[in-house]
């Protein structure tokens, strides 16, 4: 397929396999030219004051929650989330964005300062903030709405202007994100959609955008980073987990099992921040412990949007279902043992795999370094809080971990000696819908963060403004050099930095002896 021959993206649902839409691939042509109106649409936007671009997204909000019921219908139909999950981490998190932006405190501020050198005292300094440009956003199927808007929303309320592609899994979606902000009346081409698949990403990573923000997996990634440095773009990159979670002989029973548990299978494992190892430090509880998480395990109930209620929904898609299944068989194979699960469900008809607890496993296991993406919870009992350590450290990815115990000053202490973006004590996941916590990771978790002031500034020039006076001195970094420049720099540095005048002086006047000497003796 080329891009300049359009085809269409078939969106399948894959509780069922039927096909729920066909959409036009947006071909390179029309590409370059929606890059040019966002380009040129630009510079109008970032002159509209902030009280009327925030107007824009307390609006968007509203049609949000007005809309809400339609969206999470949606979602199930194209991705298969339960309602629970959707509301909670695709609506909340959008609606919490919207908040916290609305809050213009929480935003960046011009400032005007005085320099700690007394001779620069008589200069005005100022920080401004300007919109970058435009901003490309490539977004991932498994948060089809929360991912994407968190970044979008983020962008315009400072400025810029979007072009953002979603996942080809779910780009009716990001076909639902567009005619919302239609409702809002956003301005033509403040943000535009590109529909395609992995070749239309290729491409659309290729653009001149003032930044690049990726969701998505290392290796395309890589591949990212790679197109954009023909532009010199700057990225952003968030790309996965494999995050450790570890259980302190002390931690509660019922409450870390339920925590673990939900940590594991919600979004069927589908998260970048799941709990994908879980390290128990041997205890009296231990055994307890791993028969509760089972029992919960089992409870769960695979269903899809036609179910009134259900706990998992499916697996994205059949390349996924089988990479998950040959990581549970490999683990088998290798010694693992399955407690609960560990079978693909054709007879649900949709893609579906059983929540599976594993237990004997070990870090030689591909299962405990690769990133499963799916419904499987390996259990691994060590000796001592150092080897559950030392094991949550021993992973290519560092974006979350999670601590669980009794002792939450100890868990603070032991969060200190964990690789990661974040680290949470008693529960997991959840930061990724509050606004004001920094999202991202370290390691083939990627860098750059999404969410909070310091996503913001990716999106803004930070541009220095420093003005002075005219004068018919010169200043004393000026030419020419000599004798008299050379004792004020010397004289001036250690009067400021040794808090001592007289030294200053004193040495000021040895060096002028010095420099008076070696004139003499030439």
């Amino acid at each position: 397929m080329s891009l300049t021959n359009p085809s269409f993206i078939k969106s399948t649902n894959p509780s069922n396999k039927t096909i729920i839409g066909e959409i036009p691939i947006t071909d390179q042509n029309a590409i370059d030219k929606i890059f040019k109106c966002t380009q040129e649409a630009k510079a109008k936007w970032g002159q509209v004051k902030l009280k009327d671009r925030l107007n824009y997204i307390k609006e968007f909000k509203t049609i949000v929650l007005n809309e809400s019921d339609s969206i999470i219908d949606l979602i199930g139909n194209e991705i298969g989330k339960p309602k629970t999950e959707s509301y909670l981490s695709e609506i909340a998190p959008v609606l919490e964005l919207c908040d916290w932006l609305l809050n213009t405190d929480n935003l960046p501020k011009a400032k005007t300062f005085k320099l700690h050198n007394p001779v620069l005292w008589n200069k005005n300094n100022q920080i401004i903030f300007e919109p970058l440009g435009v901003i490309g956003i490539i977004s991932p199927w498994n948060y089809p709405f929360s991912i994407p808007l968190m970044a979008v929303l983020m962008a315009i309320t400072l400025g810029n202007t979007v072009m953002f592609k979603p996942s080809e899994k779910s780009s009716l979606i990001g076909l639902k994100i567009m005619e919302l902000f239609q409702t809002a009346n956003l301005p033509d081409n403040v943000v535009n959609i590109v529909i395609g698949d992995q070749e239309t990403g290729q491409y659309f990573s290729q653009l001149p955008f003032n930044r690049l923000v990726f969701t998505g997996s290392p290796k395309v990634g890589k591949l990212i980073m790679q197109r954009a440095a023909a532009n010199l773009t700057p990225v952003s990159l968030e790309l996965g987990g494999k995050d450790p979670a570890i259980v302190l002989s002390d931690a509660p029973i019922d409450a870390t099992a339920q925590g673990i548990v939900w940590g594991g299978f919600t979004n069927c494992g589908q998260a970048c921040a799941s709990v994908e190892r879980v390290y128990l430090v041997k205890g009296k509880n231990t055994a307890k412990l791993i028969d509760k998480i089972v029992s919960l395990t089992s409870s769960l109930t695979l269903g899809s949007s036609q179910n009134k209620n259900y706990d998992i929904g499916p697996i994205i898609d059949e390349a996924s279902l089988k990479r998950i299944d040959d990581l549970v068989q490999s683990a088998v194979k290798d010694g693992a043992k399955i407690l609960t699960g560990g079978k693909i469900r054709d007879d649900l008809g949709g893609y579906f795999y059983e929540a599976t607890v594993l237990t004997d496993v070990n870090h030689n296991m591909q299962i405990m370094r690769d990133e499963i993406f799916g419904p499987v919870l390996p259990l691994m009992t060590v000796d001592t809080i150092d080897q559950a350590v030392d094991l949550a450290n021993d992973s290519n990815f560092a974006l979350c971990a999670s601590i669980w115990t009794k002792n939450t000053s100890l868990a603070k202490k032991l969060a200190n000696l964990i690789t990661a973006g974040t680290i949470t004590i008693n529960d997991c996941l959840f930061t990724f819908a509050c606004p004001q916590l920094p999202w991202g990771g370290l390691k083939n978790s990627g860098f750059g963060r999404s969410h909070s002031i310091y996503n913001a500034l990716d999106f803004v020039n930070i541009k220095t403004i420093s003005s002075d006076t005219p004068s018919r001195f010169n200043k004393i970094w000026w030419y020419p050099y000599g004798l008299q420049s050379e004792l004020i720099a010397k004289t001036g540095i250690l009067s400021l930095h040794l808090r001592d005048i007289n030294k200053g002086i004193n040495s000021g006047i040895s060096l002028f002896k010095e420099i008076k000497d070696n004139l003499k003796s030439k």
